[in-house]
């Protein structure tokens, strides 16, 4: 769905008409957006993997969206199988021309598949999974614990849980509209009518306009009683910050609130 809402990267295109003016000499070009999601999110497997060896596994991914993420843990990770679950459908003829264009990947692995999910029911049995992943997607739960509590359903006792978050709601880039309000925590100090009028009517703008009125606004402290109250107890923790001007008139947000950015945990079950 959102392959339409990119740019295509215009560098590919250009390259011969600048080798004849530049008698061969290509200047780099820099990627266009969508290379750069890509990119982003086909190295953003290589974090979960400094947490979690795949080796073997059976995994799920919650939350799988494009499925870049899930198609580099597949390769990298080399589980027994891997299903990523989403709300909307993960189309596989989407990563697949992805995967083509950015990374040479001709064909999806036969270990890899996709299902829809509702927001708290993965529609999978009780202990199928090893591992349970899931990446940037908890900021936009409507209900954390009850997704938890599901994931906790699947995972086998003896299982373990990834989980990333970034960014949380009211660290300096929360409102994840910074490609239209680059200065830092600016969806703290503005209502939701002046975000309106500051963005585009294109679709990728009104598209991110719709994510942003969905965020759930879960802190760090919320998001670990939500773990342990699902049923996890957490075992390793990375939390992420940026050095960023905080604006005047904030001062009723804990420090927690505004300084973390993010966090990456590793929980078992109890």
């Amino acid at each position: 769905m959102l392959d339409s809402l990119y740019r295509r990267p215009r560098g590919r295109r250009l390259a011969p008409v600048l080798s004849r003016l530049t008698g061969g000499r290509v200047p780099d070009v820099p990627p266009g957006p969508e290379e750069t999601w890509f990119r982003d999110h086909w190295q953003a497997a290589d974090q979960v993997l400094e947490y979690v060896d795949l080796r073997g596994k059976a995994v799920a991914d919650i939350g799988s969206g494009d499925g870049i993420i899930d198609l580099a843990l597949m390769l990298h990770g080399e589980p027994r199988e891997l299903v990523g679950y989403d709300v909307n459908q993960t189309q596989a003829d989407h990563l697949l021309g992805l995967a083509s264009r950015y990374a040479g990947v001709r064909e999806l692995p036969p270990g890899l598949s996709f299902r829809r999910s509702e927001p708290e029911a993965l529609g999978a049995p009780d202990g199928a999974f090893d591992v349970v992943v899931t990446w940037s997607v908890f900021e936009h739960a409507r209900d954390p614990l009850g997704l938890l509590r599901e994931m906790r359903r699947i995972v086998r006792d003896d299982g373990v849980l990834f989980l990333q978050l970034w960014p949380f709601y009211h660290s300096w880039r929360g409102s994840h509209l910074w490609d239209w309000f680059p200065e830092p925590f600016h969806h703290l100090a503005q209502s939701g009518d002046e975000i309106e009028a500051g963005m585009g009517s294109d679709a990728w703008a009104q598209y991110m306009l719709s994510e942003y009125r969905t965020l759930n606004k879960v802190t760090v402290d919320e998001l670990g009683d939500a773990i342990r109250a699902a049923g996890f107890s957490i075992r390793e923790l990375e939390l992420m910050s940026h050095r960023s001007r905080v604006p005047a008139g904030l001062d009723e947000f804990p420090l927690s609130a505004l300084g973390v950015g993010g966090v990456k945990l590793l929980a078992v079950p109890v």
